[in-house]
């Protein structure tokens, strides 16, 4: 189809695209909020600590260990968000929706991303580069951010039947299936930063 003829049947069908994006930001929000739930639950059955903020008021879903924490003050986390070089706006460059991303319908992709902020970034960089075999084996994959990113996909045909029976949680396995994949490669994670603190040894 020519630009053209789609920019036509755009206009003709107006209240159409306009009820339907407010539709889809309805059921973003309700998404969110059992994302929101499932990590808290998830969490906290595990013995971990789940973060303050919420995907639908602050873009974050964060998670750790509780060995990870000092008090109030997060080492190391993950948290969800989108793939490298996506910062969630909605341009001609990257997905409008970040329920498309979820699915990876569009150009870009979701998943739970490693942070942390014992280290400067520069050397965690160089760190995260010599070691990167430790991880080849695993579904992490180490990016520009510099991170380690696990993709996570959520599969909109059982979306879309989760919605119509207003149980979106029931599609959201993938959620659960990658916190417990993180859960137990965790000793991974807890090498690379020991490395990182006997290189920093004087």
């Amino acid at each position: 189809m020519f630009s053209n003829e789609l920019d036509k049947l755009l206009v003709l069908h107006l209240s159409d695209l306009d009820e339907g994006v407010r539709r889809l930001h309805l059921l973003e929000a309700k998404i969110g909020n059992e994302l929101d739930k499932l990590v808290r639950e998830w969490s906290s059955d595990k013995g971990w600590r789940a973060g303050d903020g919420t995907w639908v008021s602050d873009g974050e879903v964060a998670t750790a260990p509780q060995h990870w924490l000092a008090g109030d003050t997060w080492n190391a986390w993950f948290n969800l968000g989108y793939q490298h070089g996506d910062d969630g706006e909605g341009t001609e460059h990257n997905d409008y929706f970040w329920l498309t991303r979820l699915c990876a319908e569009g150009r870009g992709g979701m998943g739970f991303r490693f942070e942390q902020n014992e280290f400067p970034k520069t050397q965690w960089k160089k760190v995260l580069q010599r070691h990167a075999t430790a991880f080849a084996d695993t579904r992490f994959i180490l990016d520009d951010n510099p991170s380690l990113f696990l993709p996570v996909k959520v599969d909109k045909e059982r979306l879309a039947e989760a919605a119509e029976q207003e149980n979106v949680r029931d599609a959201l396995t993938p959620i659960v299936e990658a916190l417990d994949y993180i859960y137990s490669v965790v000793p991974r994670f807890d090498e690379l930063r020991d490395t990182m603190r006997k290189e920093q040894a004087p």
